[in-house]
Protein backbone atom coordinates (compact mmCIF):
# COMPACT_ATOMS: atom_id res chain seq x y z
CA UNK A 1 0.00 0.00 0.00
CA UNK A 2 1.55 3.02 -1.15
CA UNK A 3 1.40 6.54 1.60
CA UNK A 4 1.80 9.52 0.23
CA UNK A 5 3.85 12.07 1.53
CA UNK A 6 3.11 15.39 2.95
CA UNK A 7 4.24 18.30 1.38
CA UNK A 8 5.82 21.55 2.32
CA UNK A 9 5.92 24.86 1.20
CA UNK A 10 9.43 25.78 0.60
CA UNK A 11 9.37 29.00 -1.24
CA UNK A 12 6.94 32.07 -2.05
CA UNK A 13 6.13 33.78 -4.23
CA UNK A 14 4.52 37.90 -3.50
CA UNK A 15 2.99 40.63 -5.23
CA UNK A 16 3.90 44.64 -5.35
CA UNK A 17 2.49 44.82 -2.35
CA UNK A 18 4.15 42.11 -0.57
CA UNK A 19 1.48 39.82 0.19
CA UNK A 20 1.75 36.22 -0.72
CA UNK A 21 0.17 35.09 -3.79
CA UNK A 22 1.83 31.98 -5.09
CA UNK A 23 3.64 28.91 -3.15
CA UNK A 24 6.29 26.20 -4.12
CA UNK A 25 6.07 22.89 -2.73
CA UNK A 26 8.64 20.54 -1.62
CA UNK A 27 8.25 18.44 -5.01
CA UNK A 28 8.18 21.52 -7.19
CA UNK A 29 4.76 22.42 -7.62
CA UNK A 30 3.11 25.52 -7.87
CA UNK A 31 0.00 26.65 -6.07
CA UNK A 32 -2.27 29.38 -6.40
CA UNK A 33 -3.20 31.18 -3.14
CA UNK A 34 -6.68 29.45 -3.45
CA UNK A 35 -5.18 25.74 -4.52
CA UNK A 36 -2.74 26.30 -1.76
CA UNK A 37 -5.85 26.60 0.73
CA UNK A 38 -7.43 24.00 -0.58
CA UNK A 39 -4.41 21.61 0.02
CA UNK A 40 -3.83 22.91 3.41
CA UNK A 41 -7.52 22.32 4.16
CA UNK A 42 -7.21 18.73 3.06
CA UNK A 43 -4.31 17.94 5.11
CA UNK A 44 -1.65 17.34 1.85
CA UNK A 45 0.64 20.38 3.63
CA UNK A 46 2.32 19.97 6.51
CA UNK A 47 3.53 22.64 9.06
CA UNK A 48 0.64 24.83 7.91
CA UNK A 49 -2.77 25.44 8.97
CA UNK A 50 -5.69 27.64 8.14
CA UNK A 51 -7.11 30.90 10.18
CA UNK A 52 -10.35 33.55 9.04
CA UNK A 53 -8.76 36.77 8.09
CA UNK A 54 -10.50 39.90 9.21
CA UNK A 55 -11.46 39.92 5.38
CA UNK A 56 -13.64 36.96 6.46
CA UNK A 57 -11.23 34.80 3.97
CA UNK A 58 -9.23 31.64 4.61
CA UNK A 59 -5.13 32.44 5.12
CA UNK A 60 -2.41 30.41 5.38
CA UNK A 61 -0.04 30.45 8.40
CA UNK A 62 2.76 28.25 9.64
CA UNK A 63 2.37 26.10 12.92
CA UNK A 64 4.02 28.09 15.64
CA UNK A 65 7.49 26.18 16.61
CA UNK A 66 9.36 29.60 17.52
CA UNK A 67 11.37 28.89 14.67
CA UNK A 68 10.90 32.28 12.59
CA UNK A 69 12.83 30.94 9.58
CA UNK A 70 10.15 28.57 8.16
CA UNK A 71 7.31 31.53 8.48
CA UNK A 72 5.57 31.74 5.65
CA UNK A 73 6.92 35.61 5.05
CA UNK A 74 10.61 34.75 5.30
CA UNK A 75 10.90 31.80 3.16
CA UNK A 76 12.62 32.77 0.15
CA UNK A 77 11.02 33.95 -3.27
CA UNK A 78 10.81 32.40 -7.01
Amino acid sequence: MATSKKESFVAVRKNSDGNIVEFKSSSGKVYDYEMAVEAVEQGKIEGCMLFTGRDGKQKIRTVRDDDPSNNLDNLKEF
